[in-house]
């Protein structure tokens, strides 16, 4: 048999990039697919290479992805948080032009003689990928959400979209562990319900998300862990080593933090809520390296938009301390895979992470940490799982003093956390057993 991982890899982003490649290895070590084939993402040969090229590089069959984005690789500067008017309307435009075009393509997609007579030969060649498999894996993440935006009736029907289309050519559809909510917004609930109930397979990665969907699907949903917890590092000594690259010692107990631009979605002050949370995590700096700790800021995601590229809130973040203060920190500016990532976080002694597979990653280092949650459930929701409640706060609710008390307090802890840490992945790998066998029941029921 054969499999796609769908909606797309995006190598810059490190959590993705590891819950698509766990995708892939969780579906070949059902031992059911001969080939799992991942969908690229990337709108100009430019993007396409940037974000897949990691991919390639690891083996992975790629297919070429058919439903562009509405920028069409074009990435104005000065829009992290927010976008010109201009910029808009050509989106706007691109996104009608699609949800025509694409909705077309879902209502004919069965008729080989209909695609090809009217779309490319490259979306028929994706159609024809889709049209020759078997199963549809839906990559672990937490993408299925939305906060009362006036663009969410058209994000969730993109999302949506290669799920619509495996159903169309009557595929199986398994939805990996992810998060889901808040589903605020003119027709959201309508358009996941709808598409969601038809899946053969639905799994929420944490308690607060299985309730939620649970609730709009009228259905239990079943939970089990987050895939990126299962992610393989590299050897150990692969991160110490780029650690000691950029000045750091084996005595040297590091506290590694990752930060993001946020637009604020359905929030009325934006621009003040980021000037907050990146002011705090300053102050939160400063007061680390005051207790004798060393800190170091990673990229865990690099675009390819600038909303998405974690450099450019590290930039502006250093450029609100003095010069004094800038010598004290190091910014370790690189594109690691997702693999050598992990095994740097690996020899770090505490984290505070706003990218949430940056807390995944250290975690199951057995790393103490504290999440930055944003973009629905998945970081109160997982933290929550794991019963360190207390070490979680919205980036909307971040001030100094809560992400100093709560570093204050996981220091104070560490010994506690670090053993919770341990009780909990010890039982991964039985929950990623239990995964495969629920995947292989359903795709293959006796």
């Amino acid at each position: 048999m054969k499999a796609i991982v769908v909606p797309g890899v995006t190598d810059l982003n490190k959590g993705d990039q590891a819950l698509v490649w766990e995708s892939h290895r969780m579906a070949m070590d059902t031992k059911l697919f001969d080939e799992v084939s991942i969908l690229s993402l990337g709108d100009t040969q430019e993007e396409y290479e940037l974000l897949c090229s990691q991919s390639k590089d690891k083996g992975f069959k790629i297919i070429k992805n058919i439903l562009k984005h509405p920028r069409r690789g074009k990435h104005p500067k000065n829009s992290v948080i927010g976008e010109g008017f201009l910029y808009l309307l050509f989106q706007i435009f691109n996104a009608l032009s699609d949800l025509f075009s694409r909705s077309l393509l879902l209502k004919v997609c069965s008729n080989k003689f209909l695609t090809n007579l009217l779309f490319s030969k490259e979306t028929s060649s994706t159609v024809n990928e889709f049209r020759n498999t078997d199963v549809i894996f839906v990559k672990g993440g937490g993408f299925i959400h939305a906060h009362g935006e006036k663009s969410a009736p058209y994000v969730m029907w993109f999302f949506l979209f290669y799920l619509k289309l495996g159903l169309k050519l009557n595929k199986k559809v398994v939805f990996l562990p992810n998060s889901y909510g808040p589903f605020d917004g003119l027709t959201v609930k309508y358009q996941i319900k709808k598409t969601l109930k038809k899946l053969d397979l639905v799994l929420a990665r944490e308690n607060i998300s299985s309730d939620r969907l649970g609730e709009l699907l009228n259905k239990k949903i079943q939970v089990l862990p987050d895939l990126g917890f299962y992610l393989k590092s590299s050897d150990k000594e692969i991160g110490a080593e780029i650690l000691k690259e950029h000045g750091f010692s084996n005595h040297d107990k590091i506290v590694g933090i990752t930060i993001r631009p946020w637009r604020f979605p359905g929030k009325n002050n934006p621009e003040e809520l980021y000037e907050k949370y990146i002011n705090s995590v300053k102050d939160l700096a400063l007061h680390v390296h005051q207790k004798g700790y060393k800190v170091a800021f990673f990229n865990q995601s690099l675009g390819p938009n600038a909303h998405e590229d974690d450099r450019n809130a590290i930039r502006y973040l250093m450029s609100k301390f003095d010069e004094n203060e800038a010598s004290k920190f190091v910014w370790v500016n690189e594109n690691f895979n997702c693999e050598d990532l992990k095994s740097i976080y690996s020899n770090l002694y505490f984290f505070i992470g706003t990218r949430f597979h940056s807390v995944i990653f250290s975690m199951t280092a057995l790393v103490p940490s504290i999440a930055i949650g944003y973009g629905g459930n998945k970081a109160k929701g997982i933290m929550s799982d794991f019963q360190l409640d207390e070490f979680v706060i919205q980036i909307e609710d971040v001030t100094t003093n809560d992400l100093v008390s709560r570093f204050d307090k996981g220091i104070s802890q560490y010994d506690f956390i670090k053993s919770r840490l341990e009780e909990k992945i010890v039982l991964l790998e039985q929950k990623r057993k239990e995964t495969i066998e629920l995947i292989k029941s359903t795709v293959c029921p006796k």
